[in-house]
């Protein structure tokens, strides 16, 4: 597969990470403890990740959590309508989408702060890399080489669902991809949320490097 076939869509937005982090940084997060298993894990729901950045295509900023989840049931209105979904559902899908929210904000974030930091040649995100082939950003070296990253937070939660999501199939990208965690007791906090910065960026470095040096 060519990512260049496909859009960056880092390079649509018109905000720095720093700007970013000052959007958040007035945003506060809630969550509900309640889960609905047939929205967990049976029901197959119109994708939470377009959603969010089509929302920053049309408004130009990072959405707040409940404007995420509006915006989320404004475009796939006609598809959860169809479903007839009962109130309990409807309260499962909402409690999905505001845990979902903060590793997306977390993950462009990211792809931001390493692409205004210029460590790299590029840095690519797109919703199509990220959905059907599980690459979360892709960035391309000074030398041309591409590598694939999986970012996720440590987590008892996060690494179910990944131990879940292995036996998805995924489609081959062509370049070597590696696993970012991010350690939740010991990372950079703005507000509400917690995101990767230096420490984690360092880490990539590193990885890149190995994989230059034939390490990896």
């Amino acid at each position: 597969m060519s990512i260049e076939n496909l859009e960056n869509l880092l390079d649509m937005i018109n905000f720095t990470y720093e700007e970013l982090e000052m959007q958040i940084s007035r945003y506060k997060l809630c969550f509900s403890d309640y889960r609905n298993d047939k929205i967990e894990w049976e029901e197959k729901l119109p994708l939470f990740v377009p959603s969010f950045y089509n929302y920053i295509k049309k408004y130009g900023c990072v959405p707040a959590q409940e404007n995420y989840y509006e915006f989320y049931f404004l475009e796939n209105n006609d598809k959860i309508k169809s479903k007839k979904f009962t109130s309990e559902e409807i309260e499962g899908i909402k409690a999905r989408i505001y845990r979902t929210y903060p590793s997306l904000v977390r993950d462009l974030h990211f792809g931001l702060f390493l692409k205004d930091k210029k460590y790299f040649n590029s840095v690519f995100y797109n919703v199509i890399l990220d959905i059907e082939y599980g690459v979360d950003l892709a960035v391309t070296t000074n030398e041309g080489i591409k590598l694939g990253f999986n970012l996720f937070t440590k987590t008892k939660a996060a690494e179910y669902a990944r131990s879940v999501k292995v036996y998805r199939p995924k489609k081959s990208v062509g370049f070597a991809c590696y696993e970012i965690p991010l350690d939740l007791k010991n990372c950079k906090k703005c507000g509400d949320f917690f995101l990767y910065s230096e420490k984690e960026a360092l880490a990539i470095i590193d990885v890149v490097k190995n994989h230059m040096n034939g390490v990896l």
